[in-house]
């Protein structure tokens, strides 16, 4: 059996997720980009940031020539995430620390 050539990037709009795509290609893999909307809402100007993060990561696919998905957990992470946390739950806790 082979090497497996294909991997998807989680891809946010930043630097980081760009250039792990870029080094991937560059290496030989078929590369997926993918965009995960995990919240939706507006900031205070009533602009949604995750928009404009997911347009950078389309761009970002187009000038690399690999395709990109965007698939929504907004319902889940509210179940799961948001809403435990609510409740003592560690997992908001450790997600809005980062850790």
């Amino acid at each position: 059996m082979g090497l497996i050539r294909h991997v998807v990037c989680a891809m946010s709009g930043g630097v980081d997720s760009s250039v792990a795509a870029l080094l991937l290609k560059k290496r030989g893999y078929n590369v997926t980009g993918v965009f995960m909307r995990n919240w939706d809402s507006l900031d205070e100007r009533g602009v949604c940031s995750t928009e404009r993060d997911c347009e950078d990561a389309f761009r970002v696919c187009q000038i690399l020539d690999i395709p990109f998905h965007q698939v929504s957990y907004v319902k889940e992470y509210w179940h799961e995430v948001f809403r435990c946390g609510c409740h003592g739950d560690r997992s908001l806790r450790q997600d809005v620390a980062g850790g």
